[in-house]
């Protein structure tokens, strides 16, 4: 059995926060700029992966109306990550002069180099010390590793943290750019940005985060998601942007087992899902609360799905979620959230426990 690596302290939430571009987009009026584009045929085979995928909404930043998105972006990652970031200092009643370091993850950066964040920090007018991992959906178990670590050995009291995806851009409005793969990445994926502030752990049972862990089984394997293009083995664009490549057979063979890991990393630390009020699992579909509670035997009602009306935000989709949970008015003091993150790149597993 694959091991999971444990964060040895805890941390205190303070905020967190989202963002998502414009208005929710339909399937239907994602379809139609697909059928104005291209052959009506890929409309058609495009609503018929999204009802596959119980996906019904998702957030854009691209222009629809135009084949190739890159100079008409309605909102760019660094202003998606800002108000996201905003958000969750408010709730934390700081301002970024309170920050004492700023991490953020994503596999859409606003550029290769700099990195996304250094983009973040000056829309912020953030003055202080940053790092980014180059990470889609497990990107925030490693940030919350490190973070753990700087709080506890260098006594910070505020690290903000914010995992974002501006992925459309990269997809071709154009036959030529068409195949299944893609036509599955057009209506599954969405795009925006969330955002924690995390302190030193203070001792109490009051908004902790504990258990944080992240483990691999990607040794050996294709990866199941990956960017083609624009990096060093091959920095050639052949389809003019770098693309998203999506094995969806891989994806769908190995895919489940990355959750399978994660609950046996909890398992292994004399936990069971019974004793956590909510379960909140990467948002790879609108379907996997079904899912997830037919394979690991737990009430459906427990489970918290976000994917059916904002697609799988990659990076964003745990902040965006955790948000999303803490502000429904659901979430009631002292009850419990199992995260289980899953990222399919080269299949990585993480999470945490998060005690409200």
């Amino acid at each position: 059995m694959t091991a999971a690596h444990f964060a040895a302290k805890r941390l205190k939430l303070l905020g967190t926060g989202r963002s998502l571009p414009g208005p929710p987009v339909s399937n239907e009026t994602l379809c139609e700029a697909l059928e104005s584009a291209c052959h009506p045929r890929a409309g058609r085979r495009a609503r018929s992966i999204a009802y596959r995928l119980g996906i019904t909404h998702r957030h854009v930043s691209r222009d629809l109306h135009v084949p190739l998105s890159g100079t008409r972006i309605t909102m760019q990652a660094p202003q998606l990550c800002h108000a996201a970031l905003f958000e969750a200092m408010v709730e934390a009643g700081i301002d970024i002069a309170s920050v004492d370091y700023l991490i953020g993850h994503t596999s859409s950066p606003h550029t290769l180099l700099p990195p996304n964040i250094a983009w973040v920090a000056d829309e912020l007018q953030y003055t202080g010390p940053y790092l980014e991992l180059r990470q889609a959906c497990t990107g925030f178990a490693n940030g919350l590793q490190i973070a753990s670590a700087m709080a506890a050995a260098n006594a910070l009291q505020a690290i903000a943290i914010v995992g974002s995806e501006t992925g459309s851009p990269y997809f071709g409005m154009s036959d030529a750019f068409l195949s299944n793969e893609q036509l599955v990445n057009y209506v599954q994926m969405g795009d925006g940005a969330g955002a924690v502030v995390v302190g030193q752990d203070d001792g109490s049972e009051d908004q902790i985060i504990s258990h944080i862990f992240l483990g691999q089984i990607g040794l050996g394997r294709e990866p199941g998601f990956f960017i083609e293009g624009g990096g060093s083995s091959q920095p050639q664009c052949s389809m003019q942007v770098p693309v998203f490549r999506h094995h969806v057979q891989t994806v769908r063979e190995h895919g489940g087992e990355l959750f399978v890991r994660g609950v046996e990393a909890m398992v292994q630390r004399g936990h069971s899902l019974g004793e956590f009020d909510w379960i909140l699992p990467h948002q790879a579909n609108g379907h996997l609360a079904h899912l997830f509670s037919q394979y690991f035997d737990v009430p459906e009602e427990k489970i918290y799905v976000t994917a059916d009306k904002l697609g799988n935000l990659g990076s964003a989709a745990i902040w965006v979620s955790l948000d999303l949970l803490r502000r429904s008015g659901n979430l009631k003091k002292g009850q419990r959230v199992l995260i289980l993150g899953a990222e399919a790149s080269k299949f990585l597993f993480g999470g945490f426990v998060y005690q409200h």
